[in-house]
């Protein structure tokens, strides 16, 4: 039997635990873990200056920019949406969002490339022009007044969108051009997360003041799939209410060398998926476990050892589930020692589970489960 005073310790620098970290937690001490997503539009198309709506470039390999050298309709504008609530979880909070386009002709010397919030929904057609000049107009495609050819219209001609810019890149030659991250792009991505049928996407505006300044990006529908349009998202998934179990943790315990390094690409299965046990929950855990100056705790050691016979040893075994829980974003809601085992003094975490069941219900869940990229 464990010597009372050696319990004693394994009880306070537990309550020690649970108090530390909640007010690393409601202080947002922790970085919060993030994800990426990158996503290709799901349309894209070029509004081409005709007053009859005639001329279109629904699904041409290229889309347009600004203003050519013609005397007369020598507008171009481009559109682009993406389906985000396809790629990342519901209930996730977008931190950063940065869209990347492939210069591949301009015309004249640098020109700044506005980026605008859509206000309505619109259509790519099967219209094909590889060049600036369009094509005949086909059912379904965006013109200068359509938004739906041959029926639903702009509200004015050259599309509806926010007047006031998102974000402004310099373009200039040929090459790969980013916009963003800025926090109005941040609030479009989360305003298409949380309502898709919001998701209007963007419209690029080139320089319409002079003439040749206009600037032809890869589409979607490029050849070259690296050179096409693309969306890059970071985010904080949402928490899961569900625990997982010791057993969970053990078996990816039981998968690594002792150096760390997964003797499997990933991590086993458990019916769905999870962050790199290796590269990411581990380092986690030990992190957290340093900060709150229990280094000597190794993770899966307490894990690992079978069968755990003392109060302490069951209570670091839970612990160490109840942490890497958190750093995988699902929250203990249990007790992590039960009712049977006394007096045993690691009953405080059941404390720190309540105060993270009520970051839960306040929505802020994703505070509690943040310390993805800490180094060990």
């Amino acid at each position: 039997m464990m010597h009372p005073s050696r319990r004693l310790g394994g009880v306070f620098r537990l309550i020690a635990f649970s108090f530390s970290f909640i007010y690393m937690v409601l202080a947002g001490a922790s970085p919060a873990i993030a994800e990426f997503a990158l996503l290709h539009p799901k349309k894209d198309s070029t509004l081409i200056e005709n007053a009859g709506g005639t001329l279109a470039n629904g699904s041409g390999p290229a889309f347009f920019a600004g203003r050519n050298s013609s005397t007369s309709d020598n507008l171009r504008r481009a559109l682009l949406a993406f389906d985000v609530s396809a790629a990342i979880p519901q209930g996730s909070i977008v931190t950063s969002a940065v869209l990347t386009l492939n210069l591949t002709a301009t015309n004249g010397g640098a020109a700044s490339v506005r980026l605008h919030r859509v206000l309505a929904d619109w259509g790519e057609g099967a219209s094909i022009s590889s060049g600036g000049g369009g094509a005949t107009t086909t059912r379904e495609d965006s013109t200068w007044i359509h938004r739906f050819y041959d029926n639903l219209f702009w509200s004015q001609p050259g599309g509806d969108f926010d007047s006031t810019p998102l974000a402004v890149t310099l373009v200039d030659q040929p090459g790969p051009y980013s916009w963003g991250s800025t926090a109005e792009m941040v609030a479009d991505v989360q305003a298409w997360l949380d309502s898709p049928e919001s998701a209007h996407g963007w419209i690029l505006v080139g320089d319409e003041s002079h003439p040749t300044t206009v600037k032809r990006f890869d589409s979607r529908e490029s050849p070259d799939e690296a050179n096409r349009p693309l969306l890059y998202v970071e985010y904080i998934p949402p928490c899961s209410p569900s625990p997982l179990g010791p057993g969970t943790w053990t078996h990816q315990c039981s998968d690594l060398l002792g150096d760390g390094e997964a003797l499997l690409p990933e991590p086993a299965e458990i019916g769905h998926a999870e962050p790199r046990f290796a590269d990411w929950i581990l380092p986690c855990t030990r992190w957290i476990l340093s900060d709150l100056d229990l280094p000597e705790i190794n993770p899966c050691e307490a894990l690992l050892s079978d069968p755990p016979r003392s109060c302490e040893q069951r209570a670091v075994r839970k612990l160490m589930t109840l942490v890497m829980n958190v750093c995988a974003g699902h929250l203990q809601t249990s007790c992590p020692v039960g009712g049977d085992e006394g007096n045993c003094g690691s009953v405080s975490v059941g404390d720190l589970l309540q105060e993270l069941s009520v970051l839960v219900r306040q929505g802020n869940c994703w505070r509690a489960s943040g310390c993805a990229g800490v180094p060990e």
